[in-house]
């Protein structure tokens, strides 16, 4: 079965940092295959909770959650990519 994979957002983002990280999560996610569920917050602020509390209070975005467990942003998910972690935790070995 796989993982459920989240990728929290802000289609509303003054940032040039938060739009190009967002950009680079979703093209790692989609060079491995990986189905996975984008939740724009400026869209969806019901959701920011659930990120929230999964991520232990932290609200920087962009956020990749597998199986509601926070892995940060893309600097976090790029040193997993990095290690050869990423894949084992998308589990895809």
């Amino acid at each position: 079965m796989s993982p459920k994979v989240i990728l929290y957002t802000s289609s509303v983002s003054f940032a040039a940092n938060t739009r190009n990280h967002t950009d680079n999560l979703k093209y790692i996610l989609e060079s491995k295959g990986v189905e996975y569920e984008t939740v724009d917050l400026s869209q969806n602020r019901e959701r920011a909770e659930e990120m929230v509390q999964v991520s232990g209070g932290e609200r920087k975005l962009p956020q990749l959650h597998v199986d509601e467990k926070s892995y940060g942003g893309w600097d976090n998910v790029q040193e997993l990519e990095d290690h050869g972690e990423l894949s084992k935790i998308l589990q895809l070995e």
